[in-house]
């Protein structure tokens, strides 16, 4: 049985990638200790997954200094309660998930200790920095934060990238390719069930949009297109679920443009949960703006709706289209609000194009299913454990 630990500034019930990877090496036996930030309810963990939740609230807000500070202050614990298992017994393997990269610091001392290291990059920081604070502060902040990402990678024994596009990205930052494994966020479809119907309400046109709330992933470009159509789609329905630093702001577009009664907010629930509510929903939002990290994405979001068989609206995205452009979702021009509106009634209008992209886009989600990317995910662990 092999050792593993898992070190992610997340909390554990919320995050589906941590949490898939996490058991899907317990599943199989393997001895596993998580840290990360503990959440105010209890974890569904595999009863082999040990979580370890920090006492610390994590920082979603627009000042530098605070997350830096937030960061700081996980990285101070994190590293402790990881010295202390080290010296206790030695892991094979330590799996840092980012952000920040920088938190490959926590793994400094276990790898002194014999242990190998996995750095798990989930976003690409220069860009969601720069996309975040922007003008000259952000451009320079982007560049220290290049560099950042690549001493984190040189310091790993393997870097996990999120899709194709993210490993080339990586590779012209200067990570070497032999170092990267693509390891995508299909869902786990003991959670996500395959081709699973939706139930929508009757008399109701729902739309769904759920995860981090921030301004570049459009949640109020989604709203204003909501209040464009409410007048001419009966019924129509918004649910939002998820937390970020622009809910505040969502929620008081909601109120300024009198979208009480069609919009409704929920906060984050666990993994577990989140299926049986997106599958009321007659159609998933994916409302990005354009930006040199959203064109990176392929977001976590849209592979949910394909995974439970609900249709999709995206922006047109680079990585998205990548994936899903042979018309397994509805398209529309990134930040465009009237071309947003008139994919919502395209798909309210047409029952059986709904069908259709539902069909494409689980098609096109056989490739990145959970099956072969947990197999991917193993062999990467596993050569580090054998070498």
């Amino acid at each position: 049985m092999a050792r593993f630990l898992m070190i992610a500034y997340t909390t554990y019930m919320h995050d589906g990638r941590v949490k898939r990877h996490a058991e899907a090496l317990a599943e199989r036996g393997d001895h596993l200790d998580v840290i990360c930030l503990a959440s105010a309810e209890p974890p569904l963990a595999s009863s082999r997954v040990n979580v370890i939740g920090l006492q610390m609230p994590r920082y979603r807000g627009s000042s530098k200094s605070a997350y830096l500070r937030s960061y700081i202050r996980f990285f101070a614990m994190a590293s402790a309660k990881a010295v202390r298992l080290s010296l206790k017994e030695r892991h094979d393997v330590v799996i840092v998930c980012t952000m920040p990269d920088a938190v490959i610091v926590c793994a400094i001392l276990p790898k002194f200790l014999g242990s190998k290291v996995v750095l798990d990059i989930h976003d690409t920081m220069p860009e969601l920095y720069r996309d975040k604070f922007g003008g000259a502060r952000g451009a320079v902040g982007a560049k220290l934060l290049m560099l950042e990402e690549r001493m984190s990678s040189w310091w790993a024994d393997s870097v996990l990238a999120v899709h194709d596009l993210h490993s080339k990205r990586l590779q012209e930052a200067g990570v070497p390719e032999r170092k990267i494994h693509v390891v995508m966020n299909a869902p786990d479809t003991g959670i996500f069930a395959e081709r699973k119907c939706g139930n929508p309400r009757p008399g109701e046109f729902t739309l769904v949009c759920h995860g981090t709330v921030t301004a570049r992933l459009g949640l109020d470009l989604l709203i204003a297109a909501v209040a464009s159509l409410r007048e001419t789609i009966p019924g129509l329905r918004l649910k939002v679920i998820g937390e970020g630093d622009h809910l505040a702001k969502a929620r008081a577009l909601v109120d300024r443009l009198e979208l009480v009664d069609q919009v409704g907010f929920m906060k984050l629930v666990p993994v577990e949960e989140l299926p049986a509510l997106l599958a009321v929903a007659d159609v998933g939002v994916v409302p990005y703006r354009p930006s040199s990290a959203t064109h990176l994405m392929l977001p976590v979001k849209l592979l949910d709706y394909a995974t439970i068989g609900i249709p999709v609206i995206a922006a047109r995205l680079r990585t998205i289209e990548y994936y899903f452009g042979n018309g397994a979702v509805e398209f529309f021009e990134p930040a465009n609000i009237d071309d947003l509106a008139r994919a919502i009634l395209r798909l309210y209008r047409d029952p059986l194009l709904r069908h259709r992209l539902a069909d494409r886009a689980h098609v096109a989600l056989d490739a990145l299913n959970w099956k072969n990317q947990r197999q991917e995910y193993l062999r990467t662990i596993d050569s580090l454990v054998t070498a």
